[in-house]
């Protein structure tokens, strides 16, 4: 039976993607795991493996198309199957039609607006609007990127046209706002981000923050500084916060989990997303096995996400299968903060900056480092003591960090 090569979904956030190149031909024998194509998303760029071994016997979408997660971007034949039943490739048929007239053109003649390779690029959300308002996406003007159909293009045209306001010429000049400098469309990662938060945005939540005193945590991270040295690395408060949530969801297990519609799913490893700011935004890699990892491990594997990202190299495992996050704006020179959950993750740990100020400690006011930590959970999945046990396990954690040293 022919298998067919999906466009896979990496990571929650991922909903289409665009084909750039493809790396083998039809008629190219593959093997299993070899890269049939890159392909750029809003989150990453990654390659699209062979599932199996056999011939490449039809690529369906060619490059710079853009289709939904789950579409069949080829067919794939064993030895001794037969091409027989093969999807078309998807093109744009209106290029090979005949011209309408004889007068001369400057180009193939042009598609409507939103429609590439003879399909109308439209968002998922958009397109499941359509369908719920009954409205034929044909008659959609796409207002995205190259045309592409967004969710607010299918509301309007299920509203209707606006009624025109009436014309008058005013006596004086009308201000329509104060000078632009520049306009950034919402595309891309920033898309992505603002669907994500305004699908966060329906959740139930509560944040609950405390304020935690890291004067042992900043203590052991010198500590670590001789102790990494060897490693070449250097130890960031991140790092020991990173440690401290691994440890503590460890114990933790309700907080390590997905919320997915009547059901809670606790997942067995832990795997600590953070958050990196980019120019147009964040992404929020994935530190797989988390729990079972040192300090140390998590700090290399930080590192090494780190590294990709500078070179733009992420890979789609760096951002599958998170189970709570930890965001961190101390650098920002920012306190508290109520941080957005990443749905279907069920947590997400804000940390503030680090602050030497005057505290009670053992009876006396003395200087001691602090700093803020902010926990937004999903109050469907999690009630507020379990969710305040996890806070405090990482102030432990932090507080006595003996166990991280190598």
């Amino acid at each position: 039976m022919p298998t067919r090569v999906l466009l896979p979904q990496w990571g929650m956030g991922m909903n289409d993607g665009t084909i750039v190149k493809w790396l083998k031909h039809e008629g190219d024998a593959v093997e299993e795991g070899d890269p049939l194509c890159e392909v750029e998303s809003a989150k990453v760029n990654s390659e699209v493996e062979s599932p199996g071994a056999g011939t490449l016997a039809r690529i369906v979408v060619p490059e710079g198309m853009t289709v939904d997660t789950g579409t069949v971007l080829a067919v794939l034949l064993a030895a001794g199957e037969e091409a027989i039943d093969l999807p078309e490739p998807m093109i744009d048929t209106k290029a090979s039609a005949p011209a309408p007239s004889p007068t001369p053109v400057a180009g193939p003649p042009a598609g409507p607006r939103g429609a590439v390779g003879g399909r109308r690029q439209i968002t998922p959300i958009a397109r499941k609007v359509a369908r719920e308002l009954g409205i034929d996406v044909e008659s959609v003007t796409g207002s995205g990127p190259g045309g592409r159909i967004l969710e607010d293009d299918v509301r309007a045209a299920a509203a209707g046209p606006r009624p025109a306001a009436p014309v008058a010429a005013p006596s004086y000049p009308v201000e329509e706002g104060p000078p632009v400098s520049e306009t950034i469309p919402l595309t891309g990662l920033r898309a992505t981000i603002s669907r994500r938060m305004t699908e966060s945005g329906g959740i139930p939540t509560v944040t609950l923050t405390t304020e935690a005193d890291v004067t042992n945590a900043v203590a052991m991270q010198r500590q670590l500084v001789g102790e990494w040295r060897s490693h070449r690395l250097r130890p960031q408060f991140q790092d020991l916060v990173l440690g401290a949530t691994a440890r503590a969801l460890k114990d933790h297990p309700r907080m390590n989990a997905h919320f997915a519609g009547d059901e809670i799913r606790l997942i067995a490893d832990v795997n600590l997303a953070f958050a990196v700011a980019m120019p147009d935004g964040l992404i929020v890699p994935v530190i797989h096995g988390a729990g079972g990892m040192t300090t140390l491990d998590i700090a290399r594997r930080v590192r090494e996400v780190m590294s990709r990202v500078k070179s733009n190299d992420l890979k789609s495992d760096d951002m599958r299968y998170g189970t709570f996050s930890v965001t961190n704006l101390g650098s920002a020179n920012v306190d508290a903060f109520d941080p957005l959950l990443d749905p279907p993750q069920v947590g997400i740990l804000g940390v503030g900056r680090v602050v030497q100020k005057p505290a009670v400690f053992e009876g006396d006011i003395v200087a001691r480092s602090m700093c803020f930590l902010s926990l937004t959970f999903d109050h469907r999945a999690v009630d507020g003591f379990p969710a305040g046990e996890l806070l405090r396990a990482v102030v432990a954690n932090l507080a006595e960090p003996a166990w991280m040293a190598s």
